[in-house]
């Protein structure tokens, strides 16, 4: 057989996650968000019938409480729930005493991004009136640094990688008196916030779900793209919780594949990364919190090439949906997956597979065919 460059954990067809956390109120927590409503599932029928399968949908992030990625669910319930632990209020608090408390308290939030997570903060910074300082890599592009510091945070892009971005957050959100880091991934004594991000991911999992029932569907597969991990962990919690017995695929680009590479080899690790247009996939380290679920919930990984992914905007665009490139990783993941292995994630006829498009399109060079 020829190489497929897929990793398949058999075993976690069998796997269940015991899920603790009520989503329920992580969602009610969302929903009080100015401007909050559930973003749109998208039919691929057309793909659906290439592969086929009963259904294709894509869970379009391009426009999450006007920002143009997902990543407000997360850092937004991240840093709500640091400050009302930080400041002893309730987690129902509202918004305006939330931001009041850390105001007085002195609070100022810290992060390091590749983009869209930096943002994020920025904006619920902004909407609860604290100072944010961002920290990036040297693959931080003009655009996108303008973007953050639109929302009203200050940007340090710094020489070096994405991974020495975040202890350089952490290091100077440690300077402060009431520094908070607010990342998306874990490191040693540093677990809890991570763990609030990936609970507020499952929002837009919640959303899907949902969206699925008043068309008379059940997922039987998701396809999740992979940075650091914090998402793809709460749709491996989500898929694994509750008798769903979701399928779930993981996707890297080629040149920063930490979660391929890891499964591949048995053991956690970091790798070397290089330039890549998903951006926001750009990361040498899983996260810690996430790397044992991931052992035992992630039924297939696989990796994409640049190119590939530039083909897969240019047709989701011409079918209306806004992806960017980490948006679009999904899409090829389906397809490699289809053609190579499709028992790893068990693809056949009867089918519903969602595919997470995780961020809008923004500009990028376009790679060149090899």
């Amino acid at each position: 057989m020829p190489k497929t460059e897929i990793f398949s954990n058999p075993s976690a067809k069998s796997w269940s996650y015991a899920q603790e956390t009520d989503l329920a109120i992580v969602q009610s927590f969302h929903e009080r968000l100015p401007g909050y409503q559930p973003t749109p599932l998208v039919s691929l029928p057309d793909v659906a019938k290439e592969l086929g399968v009963k259904a294709v949908m894509v869970k379009d992030e391009s426009n999450r409480l006007s920002l143009p990625a997902f990543k407000i669910l997360g850092a937004s319930w991240g840093i709500f729930r640091a400050i009302t632990a930080k400041t002893g209020l309730d987690a129902k608090a509202d918004l305006e005493a939330v931001g009041l408390a850390a105001r007085k308290a002195g609070v100022m939030v810290f992060a390091a991004t590749e983009g869209n997570h930096g943002r994020a903060v920025a904006r619920m910074g902004n909407i609860l009136n604290v100072p944010v300082h961002i920290y990036m890599s040297r693959y931080a592009d003009n655009e996108t640094v303008a973007k953050i510091e639109s929302e009203g945070a200050r940007v340090t892009v710094l020489p070096g990688t994405y991974d020495e971005a975040v202890a350089s957050a952490f290091e100077a959100s440690q300077s402060q008196p009431n520094g908070l880091l607010i990342q998306d991934n874990a490191f040693q004594g540093y677990e809890e916030i991570p763990t609030l991000i990936v609970q507020g991911y499952s929002t837009l999992l919640v959303e899907t779900e949902c969206q699925l029932a008043t068309q008379g569907l059940k997922a039987t597969a998701i396809v999740t793209p992979i940075g650091v991990g914090s998402l793809g962990h709460a749709v491996v919690a989500f898929a694994k919780s509750d008798n769903r017995n979701i399928s779930v695929l993981t996707v890297e680009p080629e040149s920063a594949a930490c979660l391929y590479h890891n499964l591949k080899a048995g053991k956690w690790e970091s790798i070397d990364t290089s330039a890549t247009i998903m951006n926001g996939m750009n990361c040498g380290t899983v996260s810690p919190i996430s790397w044992p679920t991931f052992t035992k919930g992630v039924d297939a990984s696989t990796t994409i090439k640049d190119i590939d992914c530039h083909h897969a905007i240019e047709y989701l665009h011409s079918h209306g949906i806004n992806a960017g490139p980490c948006g679009a990783a999904a899409l090829v993941a389906l397809r490699k997956v289809a053609r190579q292995h499709p028992s790893s994630i068990h693809l056949d006829k009867k089918s519903v597979v969602v595919l997470l498009s995780t961020e809008g399109s923004r500009g990028y060079k376009a790679p060149e065919a090899h």
